[in-house]
């Protein structure tokens, strides 16, 4: 396996060069809580050798959004085969955007392409309820502070936020139910409730290079534990490097090159094979709802460091 370094002087061009692009892009403010951030906030965090460096905003606290997807999905496949999820939602890459009702309209099968984008979440979350119930969430935030490295919480506000602003999403779950994706007592007021608290879990760009290294390290945490399979850490890496980055997926294997799951938080985390962890954060984010300044980091430190997969 090869080596990789992180050295200071890296990471602090890396960090240069996401500051310069701080003004691009936007901050995801249809969640009005989420546009109430500090937009000029930056920040890298990495795992090598079993040692954590950040640099930047570090330990500056938002929240997980989508990036808890991957999360969701990893206790999916605790309860269920993945040829019993593809019943309800599939493993192929979205050419829509991540919030897209025209896809989920138009799905060859009828169900959701992948559980990264939102349709596909809330039908998982769904799944997850049927197993747990109303102890659902606190199950959902036990397994994210495993990934983390650390017990974490959710915000009540951005929570509150995104319940308030739920159009697009409570139309996919109406329309779920009405292709009978779902089962008509879905409880889907609970479903949805669980699946605003799991996007409002905060985290820091430390919390998610500890996710990154259990994923690029076969389900096995820092301190030994297994947190997921190594069979499940490979289901996860793969759809990562397909669906991960939404419908930029294909041009962010070109530009960076490694499996990864960004949020409309601004977080953007990485997976590979190397036993390391890598994460970044800056809270605008282009038209695709992935971290402008994330991205260009991710990009200079694939180029700088051979990083890329392909």
């Amino acid at each position: 396996m090869r080596t990789i370094i992180y050295t200071d002087e890296i990471l602090e061009e890396a960090l240069n060069l996401g500051r310069k692009y701080l003004h691009e892009g936007a901050v995801a403010d249809y969640i009005p809580e989420l546009a109430k951030v500090n937009a000029n906030k930056v920040a890298i965090s990495v795992i090598e050798d079993g040692n954590l460096k950040s640099i930047g905003d570090s330990k500056v606290r938002f929240s997980i959004q989508s990036i808890v997807k991957v999360i969701l999905y990893s206790l999916a496949m605790k309860n269920y085969k993945v040829a019993e999820l593809k019943k309800y939602v599939g493993v192929r890459p979205s050419a829509k955007p991540f919030n897209s009702v025209i896809e989920l309209e138009l799905s060859e099968k009828r169900i959701p392409v992948n559980p990264f984008i939102n349709a596909g979440a809330i039908i998982i979350v769904a799944i997850l309820y049927n197993v747990y119930r109303e102890k659902t969430f606190d199950v959902i935030l036990e397994k994210t502070s495993e990934f983390l490295g650390e017990e974490v919480d959710y915000s009540r506000e951005i929570a509150q936020s995104e319940k308030e602003s739920s159009f697009t999403n409570r139309t996919l779950i109406y329309l779920m139910l009405a292709k009978g994706l779902l089962p008509s007592d879905t409880k889907v007021e609970e479903v949805l409730d669980t699946y605003f608290k799991a996007c409002s879990i905060l985290v820091n760009t430390e919390n998610l290079a500890h996710m990154s290294y259990v994923i690029s390290n076969d389900g096995i945490d820092l301190e030994g534990k297994e947190i997921i399979t190594p069979r499940e850490a490979r289901v996860l890496r793969s759809l990562m490097a397909t669906c991960g980055t939404y419908d930029y997926s294909g041009d962010f294997a070109i530009r960076v090159g490694l499996p990864a799951k960004s949020g409309v938080g601004g977080g953007i985390v990485t997976a590979s094979k190397n036993k390391t962890g890598l994460a970044v954060y800056a809270p605008r984010l282009d038209k695709h709802g992935n971290s402008y300044s994330g991205v260009r980091m991710l990009e200079f430190l694939s180029n700088e460091l051979d990083l890329s997969i392909y």
